[in-house]
């Protein structure tokens, strides 16, 4: 006690530690309140982007979902865990989204940012029965949209890159280009920035063996877009301008189905459906070395009323989302696979779309930190 009042007696602690060591590991809840603080404050947990990398490094809690379309529009499904943040998506904006125009297509989804080609009819008075088709970048937090002009390519093969830690300010669409040159395959990549506004043709190539390249089988890790082209998963960086191509986990039988994804900490995981409607799981070491993860047997013994069972991205945890098919019924779901205890949940079914369509893995949190942030768009 000096003076009649209390006095507490420390080091100060330095303002960068406060900002990027002892904020960022704060949960999503505790930071909207701190936004009131003061002005730097509300910028640094809203639009510092430095803070936003570091926030989702220290393992913040996770709330995710994923989007798919329909005959009728697009659906979220949200994966609530008890116990940790939930943030919700409305549904509602995307009313105006589609208004007047049909999704064929939910390409990506990065970072807040939702990719869809889309089609509407033409404004032009010779031809009413004319259809522009055409990709739209959508902002979930700002709800804004872009419209991008269509390649010659399949749109199925085309990446969203938006990572503001990384490439500050802008997105980039990248299109997997191939071309069949004698036994081998050449493939080139185009380009879109949403600086330019423009699509452009790297100069980067690759000539690789014969391979098969999967529909709907295209991942974003930072600054890199990885397609798997079975047996090898091919990347472009896009802000090197660098590509290249390393092989799949290889095991004595191929399953028809491949899927690449990441866990939250940006580690590469290959997944792969077997014959009998079994799984294996791989991750990627640091030395560039696949290691498997984990070997799920026949999956028709957890659930007999379906007979198809498609693996989804594998995103860490011990948890496996899958999407199950029952032909006889016209009846699909999507179900998580405990690997623990090796139950089978039914999370929801799909509505309104048969044969079944691609599922983007969204993560709820990353977009309430990263999807305000502003990107270049005229």
């Amino acid at each position: 006690m000096v003076g009649g009042r209390d006095e507490v007696v420390g080091a100060s602690i330095p303002r960068d530690v406060i900002h990027y060591n002892i904020l960022p590991r704060l949960p999503y809840k505790s930071l909207s309140r701190f936004k009131c603080v003061c002005k730097q404050w509300l910028h640094l947990v809203s639009h510092d982007a430095l803070f936003a990398r570091e926030q989702s490094r220290h393992g913040s809690p996770i709330s995710f979902g994923y989007v798919y379309e329909h005959t009728q529009g697009i659906n979220f499904i949200p994966i609530d865990i008890p116990g940790e943040l939930n943030v919700r998506i409305a549904g509602s904006s995307f009313s105006s989204l589609l208004d007047g125009r049909r999704c064929t297509g939910v390409v990506a989804s990065v970072n807040g940012l939702l990719l869809l080609l889309l089609q509407r009819r033409s404004d032009e008075q010779n031809d009413r029965d004319a259809i522009d088709e055409f990709f739209y970048v959508w902002n979930f937090v700002t709800e804004e949209g872009y419209v991008i002009p269509r390649n010659d390519h399949p749109y199925w093969r085309v990446g969203l890159v938006y990572d503001p830690s990384i490439i500050p300010d802008c997105y980039k669409l990248v299109t997997l280009i191939q071309q069949q040159k004698g036994l081998r395959e050449e493939l080139s990549f185009e380009v879109y920035s949403s600086r330019t506004r423009k699509w452009a043709v790297s100069h980067r190539k690759l000539l690789i063996p014969r391979c098969g390249i999967a529909s709907w089988n295209t991942f974003c890790a930072g600054r890199i877009m990885y397609w798997a082209c079975n047996p090898y998963a091919v990347w472009f960086d896009v802000v090197k301008d660098v590509a290249g191509y390393t092989l799949l986990p290889q095991i004595e039988t191929l399953g028809p189905r491949h899927v690449l994804g990441a866990t939250n900490d940006g580690i590469l995981t290959s997944t792969r459906l077997l014959p009998n409607n079994a799984m294996a799981i791989w991750t990627m070491s640091k030395d560039g070395d696949w290691v498997k993860k984990a070997h799920l047997e026949n999956l028709t013994t957890v659930s007999s009323e379906f007979e198809l069972f498609m693996p989804l991205p594998f995103t860490g945890r011990d948890r496996l989302y899958v999407e199950m098919v029952s032909y006889s019924k016209q009846k699909r779901v999507l179900a998580c696979h405990n690997m623990n205890t090796h139950e089978m949940t039914i999370i929801s079914e799909m509505a309104g779309s048969w044969p079944p369509s691609k599922y983007l893995y969204i993560d709820y949190n990353r977009i309430a930190r990263l999807g305000s942030l502003g990107i270049t768009e005229c």
